[in-house]
């Protein structure tokens, strides 16, 4: 996942009391492991929530510039081949 954040909040399905509570989402924390590109951790989506997938076990946060980041990544995994 990069850079999103409402539109895959598991809070749209988990908190009646959730502003986005009902909004079509991907569940993505329905994933084996999940990998959040994301430059900080308590920032919000458009409706100003925080997305609880971030604290979930199955999922992995890696902060900074998104392209920045993904960049290192393909760096990384060419060397290994």
């Amino acid at each position: 996942v990069i850079g999103a954040s409402d539109t895959v909040s598991s809070a749209a399905e988990d908190d009646p009391s959730c502003s986005i509570y009902g909004m079509p989402v991907l569940r993505v924390w329905k994933g084996k492991e999940v990998f959040v590109l994301k430059r900080s951790v308590g920032s919000t989506g458009y409706t100003g929530l925080e997305n609880p997938i971030l604290y979930k076990e199955n999922t992995e946060v890696l902060l900074g510039d998104a392209h920045d980041s993904c960049e290192a990544l393909r760096t990384h995994l060419a060397d290994l081949e």
